[in-house]
């Protein structure tokens, strides 16, 4: 045999404690709960109003943000559906993460298309042609004087209202700060979301979770979340395999190896 049986034992050992390590995080799953509330903006060329809705949960370690949103009028077709929601998914899902210090877990927004507005977060009235886009109206051309291939990041602004954020342009729907910042997804170059737009989900996982210390973090690109480091208990069963390899090797080589009388 290449290994004795209590080496292939502790190697087994490891291998499951190692995975079960990798897999062990602070946070256990949390039950959905749905977001609903009215939001105001009154600014000086207009009053603006709509509803922000939303399912938050907290899923094998990930933090959980689906909108349902029922799409009537024209047709926008599969493929124009599919760019809106790569479009949404991709630009929040890779913007942030969350970290309590030493384990790293995956904020996760989903989007579904319905066909009815039952259980429907947001209705949203699809236009052939171009238009302007707003939270309920969109158009399946040039979405607001943008090129088509802008429609996906107009799709993740609109979705950005939908999960309660406020414009950040001149002519918008203003915070009541009158917060203007070009430089976000939420400003006029459509650029990326900002930390303070995930506060609302970071306040929500800090409460329920009780795990005070989770902080936005930026994505990471990990597909889950992680151990930073290995933990001690890993780090020994590893030091025990290694031992029990060289005493194997050398009761073989006839040579002897004084060691606890934990291995003898």
């Amino acid at each position: 045999m290449l290994f004795s049986r209590s080496f292939k034992h502790c190697l087994i050992g490891f291998l499951l404690l190692f995975s079960t390590a990798s897999n062990a995080g602070l946070i256990t799953n949390i039950a959905t709960e749905t977001v609903r509330y009215s939001i105001l903006s009154q600014n000086p060329w207009g009053n603006f109003g709509w509803t922000a809705s939303y399912d938050i949960s907290f899923v094998n370690q990930d933090l959980l943000i689906d909108v349902d949103v029922y799409l009537r009028g024209d047709e926008p077709g599969s493929a124009l559906r599919d760019i809106w929601e790569d479009g949404i998914e991709s630009i929040w899902s890779n913007a942030f993460d969350l970290s309590d210090g030493t384990y790293f877990y995956d904020t996760v927004f989903n989007v579904d298309w319905l066909s009815t507005s039952v259980g429907a977060d947001h209705t949203v009235t699809v236009n052939e042609g171009n238009g302007n886009v707003n939270l309920t109206q969109w158009y399946t051309g040039r979405p607001s004087g943008y090129s088509f291939n802008r429609q996906g990041t107009i799709a993740a602004h609109e979705f950005g209202h939908m999960i309660g954020l406020f414009d950040e342009y001149n002519g918008g729907a203003l915070n009541p700060d009158g917060l203007i910042r070009n430089n976000s997804i939420m400003g006029r170059n459509l650029s990326s979301p900002r930390t303070d737009h995930f506060d609302a989900f970071l306040e929500w996982a800090q409460v329920n979770s009780g795990v005070a210390s989770l902080a936005l973090v930026a994505d990471s690109g990990v597909d889950n979340y992680f151990v930073s480091e290995p933990s001690s208990l890993v780090i020994l069963l590893l030091s025990i395999c290694i031992v029990l390899f060289i005493k194997t090797k050398s009761r073989r080589n006839g040579i002897g190896v004084r060691g606890p009388g934990l291995f003898a």
